[in-house]
């Protein structure tokens, strides 16, 4: 972000260990520097740090990034001298350190230092912690507890006060519970953006608010020992046959399901060798069609088809409508001044494409391309009070799964140009940052679907209320959640949409491979229909 005003820069002082950093570190330097907002004026060397991993950390670790890491390795060692040279450096006693008048000292060694440090610049020392219940290094706690999430947060000190602040917070998913490297890797690089932005809110006076806040420790990751490697290795043991033994008897499936008006849910199960997911309905002249993304196994990608339903079931189709070499899914269908337009989702493309329908249902042709970004997913558009507004995931440099990041983008005219709204991404949290479908309103309430993939990908469905919607601004909370609770074999789902009289959600299956049996009536779209009822 170029600076555009007169207002002086801040100044910052970095806390390290080494000139040799973790290439995520380098990065969360070279990102907020980008911004030109703020400088760097003062190096404040600590002591290094010495760390003797156990034996069976280390073959763990080798064996580990073996098997599972393909992404560019965040912690790999880097040097930084290119950036700070020319710098003054200090030792963290010095009582020097108050004539350089800091804003932030910014901490990468010993977090011992933070209280130390918190009074040598006006916004105190920052830092950042991983995990949020005890100190054991991130990645691993979570695979031997099997927790959901990794907490990632960019914390404050300031002044002689004790308790630390929180200036940004990512909740993210635990990828693997297999794979310490994996979750690792995909935390670090998640993170290395987190100081920029909060240095930017810093610079306009302005504060995030953090709908869950989940604090965890102040201080070092510890390393493992042999007794816990032990532990962890019967563990992944254990999990691996339950695994194997899963794969053997079950596999997973996303299929539809629908009702009219306020009839039963009628399930629309594809061919085994497909699924069928993101379901989008339209009503035109008492017929209703439902575009959805159809998933061939076989070629490992997806094209957009449509099904003609009635209350006994499918009426036509499939029909393939929108097919690329590609992968398209979430084909985000609406009518507009007589017209119908779709936006399916082309990240592969890093594009975000609209269409027309030429003869509706089955012909549509490119209208514009909306926004160029890196893998934007599950694009949701509304018009509000003349102002159109863009609801889609980004993902960031190094990052592997884009699940947990969401960006909003508004614009004059639908057709563009699309403006990046300033506080993005405006949701930070596996719970409840991917578009789940249609925003809807009720009783003058904006209404937004999202997913939950915190125990998996598409695991449930959070509905959240809008509380402010500006150019500006952005906030939203939490009202309800749609589980996949309503059959023992459903165990996931992650699109909702409401329109006029139809209702549709998809639902991932565990299906036996030796028998089938027909699923219970879907529960939880209750929360949908409530707050529509209040309309």
């Amino acid at each position: 972000m170029a600076q555009h005003d007169k207002r002086p820069s801040l100044k910052l002082g970095i806390a390290i260990d080494s000139l040799m950093q973790p290439r995520w570190v380098r990065k969360s330097i070279e990102d907020f520097l980008a911004t030109g907002i703020c400088t760097i004026d003062l190096v404040v060397r600590l002591p290094t740090e010495t760390k003797h991993n156990s034996v069976l950390l280390n073959l763990y670790n080798c064996v580990d990034q073996r098997l599972y890491l393909r992404m560019p390795d965040a912690a790999e060692l880097v040097g930084i001298h290119d950036l700070i040279d020319t710098l003054p450096s200090l030792d963290p006693e010095s009582d020097k350190l108050k004539d350089f008048n800091l804003d932030v000292v910014i901490n990468w060694g010993l977090h011992e230092w933070n209280p130390k440090l918190a009074s040598a610049a006006k916004h105190g020392v920052w830092f950042y912690v991983f995990g949020r219940d005890d100190n054991l290094m991130p990645g691993v706690r979570e695979i031997f507890e099997q927790d959901a999430i990794i907490v990632s947060s960019v914390r404050c000190v300031r002044g002689s006060r004790t308790e630390t602040g929180l200036v940004y917070q990512c909740v993210a998913p635990t990828l693997s519970k297999f794979s310490a490297q994996l979750n690792n890797n995909e935390t670090y690089w998640k993170a290395a953006p987190f100081l920029a932005r909060g240095l930017v809110d810093l610079y306009n006076s302005r504060q995030r608010d953090f709908d869950s806040v989940l604090m965890g420790p102040n201080g070092f990751a510890r390393q493992p020992a042999d007794f816990s490697m032990v532990q962890l290795f019967g563990r992944l043991s254990s999990r691996a046959a339950a695994r194997v033994v899963e794969k053997i008897s079950k596999f997973e499936q996303w299929v539809l399901a629908y009702r009219l008006k306020q009839n039963q849910f009628r399930y629309l199960i594809p061919p085994a060798d497909r699924f069928w997911a993101d379901p989008f309905p339209l009503k035109v002249e008492d017929k209703y069609y439902i575009f959805f993304e159809d998933f061939v196994r076989q070629v490992d990608r997806g094209h957009i088809s449509v099904i003609e339903v009635d209350q006994q079931g499918i009426v036509n189709g499939p029909t393939e409508v929108l097919k690329f070499d590609t992968h398209l899914s979430y084909p985000f269908v609406f009518e507009w001044q007589g017209e119908y337009y779709m936006v399916p989702e082309t990240g592969a493309k890093n594009v975000v494409e609209l269409y027309r329908s030429s003869s509706f249902p089955y012909s549509w042709e490119p209208v514009t391309t909306l926004l160029e970004a890196r893998c934007p997913l599950d694009a949701t558009i509304i018009q509000v009070s003349g102002t159109w507004w863009m609801f889609v995931n980004i993902q960031e440099d190094g990052v592997a799964f884009n699940w947990d990041e969401l960006h909003l983008y508004y614009s004059e005219s639908l057709f563009g140009p699309w403006k990046s709204h300033p506080r993005n991404p405006v949701v930070s949290d596996v719970r409840s940052a991917r578009p789940a479908g249609r925003l809807f309103w009720s009783n003058d309430v904006l209404y937004r679907p999202s997913q939950d993939s915190s125990r998996g990908y598409g695991y449930a469905t959070t509905i959240n209320k809008i509380t402010r919607l500006t150019p500006n601004e952005y906030s939203e909370t939490a009202v309800g959640k749609i589980l996949p609770s309503w059959d023992k074999d459903i165990c996931g789902v992650h699109t909702v949409n409401v329109l006029d009289d139809i209702t549709v959600i998809d639902c991932l299956t565990k299906r036996t491979r030796l028998m089938k049996r027909e699923l219970s009536s879907p529960a939880g779209v209750e929360i949908v229909d409530t707050l529509l009822s209040t309309t």
